[in-house]
């Protein structure tokens, strides 16, 4: 018996740090690679090479994997201003957006935070991130979860504290559809996917159009997205009346509990956040171009509003103009 006792304890000796090892998760492994962006073959980096406008930016490439997902990601850091905002564009196929934060970084200083879609390298840019080991494709701004703490720690990693402005870039379809809005009344004659809007009205959404209606707030759907918790007023948002004062179009959202999206999850932390967004316009100069300066004309509202930095103006530089159009570049990462 007391042979057999001593067996049966070196077994378990043996076993419990093999058990033990199996509940401990393992450190998150991130691959960090400096690129050269007049190099990159990725459409984003193609339509903007030019060296006047990568001068004085420092561009890598961040990849790891949490949970079912692999996520890849570009941080683009102004090294002459790096303690401006925290310039964010969750969504690979939002072109206008990504070209928007490349040169308000450049105007205004701080870091961009751009996502990638990992997984395909020659097909359309996706919304999405498709590259998980098993179930749905996963949407980057809904993924600042609990249970991903990581994805949340690397977008953010630059936050510093006191926490930097974080401005959130989105170009998105057409987004009024009368049928969703609760609105009165109802603009019938405006129809497209019923997202975003500031002729949208209902429970998630209260509008504050422009008065004036004045560009770039002639397009209805380019807007200001401001986040105020259940139990406050709209005016409880960050930089809410001073952008009401602007005479911006205005969505108020209203949250009672997150939907995973960095709004929210900026808003449950008192984190200082505006999300800007405009109609999507295409991949032509022209498109892309009317769509950009969209962004930019509210970033800089923004930046005069609710941070002001002194000596730096919105003043990029033009983008290269493509005179004749090119079949589509395979990406090589």
């Amino acid at each position: 018996m007391k042979v057999g006792a001593i067996l049966l304890g070196l077994v378990a000796a043996l076993i419990a740090p093999i058990a033990s090892a199996q509940v401990v998760s393992a450190p998150l492994q991130k691959i960090v690679t400096p690129v050269d962006p007049m190099t990159m073959g990725t459409d984003d980096f193609i339509r903007l090479a030019s060296p006047a406008i990568w001068d004085g930016l420092s561009v890598n490439r961040i990849e790891f994997r949490e949970d079912r997902a692999f996520w890849r990601l570009y941080r683009i850091v102004n090294l002459r201003h790096p303690d401006g905002p925290l310039w964010f564009v969750p969504h690979d196929n939002e072109n206008a957006a990504f070209q928007a934060a490349v040169f308000a970084v450049r105007s205004y200083g701080g870091v961009v935070i751009a996502i990638e879609e990992a997984r395909s390298i020659d097909g359309p840019d996706s919304r999405m991130n498709p590259d998980v080991a098993y179930g749905r494709s996963i949407d980057p701004n809904r993924n600042f979860r609990d249970d991903t703490p990581n994805y949340a720690a690397t977008v953010l990693a630059d936050l510093g504290a006191p926490p930097r402005l974080i401005v959130a870039l989105h170009t998105n379809e057409a987004g009024y559809d009368a049928s969703e809005s609760t609105c009165t009344p109802p603009n019938a004659g405006y129809t497209g996917k019923g997202e975003i809007s500031v002729l949208l009205c209902n429970d998630l959404y209260s509008p504050r159009p422009s008065i004036s209606a004045a560009w770039p707030f002639d397009d209805t759907d380019s807007v200001a997205i401001v986040s105020y918790l259940g139990d406050r007023s709209p005016a409880s948002g960050f930089c809410a009346r001073p952008l009401s004062d602007a005479d911006m179009n205005i969505m108020f959202e209203h949250v009672v509990q997150s939907d995973g999206s960095l709004s929210n999850y900026a808003l449950f932390r008192g984190l200082p956040y505006v999300n800007l967004e405009t109609q999507d316009r295409g991949t032509d100069p022209i498109g892309l171009g009317d769509a950009r300066s969209r962004l930019l004309a509210m970033i800089g509202t923004v930046m005069r509003r609710c941070a002001p930095i002194q000596g730096i103006a919105l003043r990029p530089p033009a983008p290269p103009v493509r005179t004749q159009p090119s079949a589509k570049r395979k990406k090589h990462r």
